[in-house]
């Protein structure tokens, strides 16, 4: 069995050897097929980690807004009394019901009870119109309050300029996002007027300006003060829209939501299903490009293919003399299927150093999107993972196989007789 095996790989390589361009030309195409394959895995999930992370450091894990699980009944039609047919048509769905959290201290109160549950911080979000000098901008107001919220989400750490303690001791203060600020050509502490959705004007003052990395976010995100948001809201001070929470892990947020929504009476909403739309999408595209870069892996297969035939066409006298001394079908075959696994092999381990060296390299280069990008980084985000290295292992080495083995079949059937013949 060892001896078989001994023979089967050093013919294999006998006959890799002597044809070495084209040996060489394959192993190169396997191994900038795996190379690609990769850096795509490598930036593909990169890039959603990158937008996951910067997700749970801006927003909540779990965010209750104010809609009941159970939304009041409505009486819509019911049957005359002197009719024969009675009938009872209701309705839980109120459109112009107002989503608020009142006594809002009550619910928090039960949410500090559970354990998952490490930090909870109650808001009001609103709209308004922003103006500096001539400059207007539409923008979404949230109230917060600032010990409850550093402790939600990362804003303390993202503010540029200023900081979060100072929109503690300044009533009129607001902060802003650096797209925001940037457009409004406005600046730490000028002032900036704020039309609500009450219509009236408040005159506030800068005291931060955050970057967070989302556009979106950067560009249409202001904090006040909790209590002027509810002013704006026409509030009263134990209602407020909606109330962040943050717990121990990741792990438990959806164990935790039905809890909540069970105790509380109003609906949770995770951070992933908050940002669904937008996790999927680039889920989607990248699906798409990683099907795009198998097709480097299927034309290194036809590379494979193309040298076994010429293998076996210009080695057709060597395969009926080893047939004559008695080698077996199964042992030509395994021998031409050696072939390819070994150009795989090759080719697999050396786009696998080549692409863990590159993904590092590229990693390491500064870099932006551009302020028109979805998120803003200064370097390309690059996540490498043990599965994507036995992925590409184990689909090139089956490439491989596969390419190999119509001519693998086709050496076996040779019959030395007509060959020797010829």
């Amino acid at each position: 069995m060892i001896s078989n095996l001994i023979f089967v790989i050093s013919v294999s390589f006998h006959h890799l050897l002597s044809k070495k361009k084209q040996t060489i030309l394959v192993i190169t195409g396997v191994a900038v097929g795996s190379m690609v394959m990769i850096l795509t895995f490598a930036l593909t999930q990169g890039i959603i980690d990158e937008i996951q992370n910067k997700i749970i450091e801006v927003s909540p894990l779990i965010s209750i807004k104010g809609e009941k699980v159970h939304g009041k009944e409505r009486l819509l039609l019911k049957s005359s009394p002197n009719s024969s047919e009675h009938f009872y048509i209701s309705s839980r769905i109120i459109p112009d019901e107002k989503k608020e959290i009142k006594p809002y201290t009550k619910v928090i109160s039960i949410l500090d009870a559970i354990k998952e549950i490490d930090a909870v911080a109650p808001f009001v979000q609103t709209q308004g119109v922003l103006r500096y000098r001539t400059l207007y901008r539409p923008v979404v107001v949230k109230g917060i309050i600032a010990q409850r919220e550093r402790k939600i989400a990362k804003l303390e750490t993202n503010i540029v300029k200023g900081n979060l303690e100072e929109l503690n001791y300044t009533k009129d203060g607001i902060i802003l996002g650096s797209v925001l600020a940037k457009k409004l050509k406005c600046g730490y502490h000028n002032l900036v007027q704020l039309t609500g959705e009450n219509g009236e004007i408040y005159n506030l003052k800068v005291v931060g300006i955050f970057s967070s990395g989302f556009t979106a976010t950067d560009e249409n995100l202001c904090y006040v003060n909790i209590s002027l948001a509810q002013r704006i809201n026409d509030f009263a001070n134990n209602v407020v829209s909606g109330i962040g929470i943050h717990t121990v892990s990741l792990e438990v947020v959806n164990q935790v939501s039905p809890v909540i929504e069970n105790l509380t009476g109003y609906k949770a909403q995770t951070w992933e299903e908050a940002n669904e739309n937008l996790i999927t999408l680039f889920k989607r595209n990248n699906n798409i490009t990683i099907f795009f870069v198998i097709f480097v892996f299927i034309v290194a297969g036809f590379g494979i293919a193309n040298v076994l035939i010429t293998i076996v066409l210009q080695k057709q006298k060597d395969i009926a003399i080893m047939k004559s001394m008695g080698v077996s079908n199964n042992s030509i075959k395994l021998i031409f299927l050696s072939d390819g696994m070994i150009l795989g092999i090759i080719g697999a381990v050396i786009g696998m150093i080549a692409g863990y060296l590159l993904t590092n390299f590229i990693a390491s280069l500064p870099f932006s999107y551009g302020e028109s990008a979805v998120i803003r980084s200064e370097h390309i985000a690059m996540t490498q993972t043990v599965k994507s290295y036995i992925i590409v292992a184990v689909f090139s080495i089956l490439i491989s196989a596969i390419s190999s083995y119509i001519p693998a079949r086709r050496a076996a059937k040779l019959k030395p007789v007509e060959i020797l013949r010829a």
